[in-house]
Parts: structure tokens; sequence; C-alpha cells
């Protein structure tokens, strides 16, 4: 799947909660530069499967069925995304940001 499809998985809110404003924000700014690597790396992987897929089906056909696909890192992001989340609703609580 693309990074823009990749859903996020409910984090905890709790743990951040700890932290001020300057470590949310730093917290915030490490996972967003995550996700945006994790991102590339899923849309690289996905059309990497999807250029693997065509030339599976023109060559042969059973093969596009071992195609593995980019869960692992579509994982990674969904996590990331989660934790973001988690840091915005953080910051809210903190009145961080209005």
């Amino acid at each position: 799947q693309k990074s823009t499809e990749v859903q996020s998985i409910k984090f905890s809110v709790a743990p951040y909660l700890k932290m001020d404003c300057k470590e949310l924000a730093t917290e915030q700014s490490s996972l967003f530069k995550d996700a945006q690597a994790l991102g590339a790396q899923v849309d690289k992987d996905y059309q990497s499967d999807k250029n693997a897929e065509l030339a599976a089906w023109i060559l042969f056909a059973p093969a596009a069925f071992w195609i593995d696909g980019n869960a692992e890192n579509s994982g990674k992001l969904a996590a990331v995304k989660g934790q973001l989340d988690a840091v915005v609703d953080a910051m809210k609580v903190n009145k961080c940001v209005d």
C-alpha cells in the first residue's frame, strides 16, 4: 500500500503527558522525520512491488503471487503515525498549541 493509505495505530497519550511543551515539540519533530523516511520507503517498496508484479504477470504469472509487499515498513509507519497522534493530543492537553 502507499504511505498515504497507511492508517495510524492507536497509542496511549499517557507517556507524553509527562513531557513539557519543548520536549513534546522535539519528540514531534523526531517522529515527523521518522514518518517521512518510512513513508518514502513504503512508497519505494510499493512501486518496486508494482513493477515486479507487472513483470511477473508478463513473464510468469504464478510468480506474481510470491511478491511480499511492504507490510513491515507499513507497520512501522502506522506505529509512528500513532505516536505522532498521541504527541499532538498531549500537546493539546498540556496547552502547547491552540
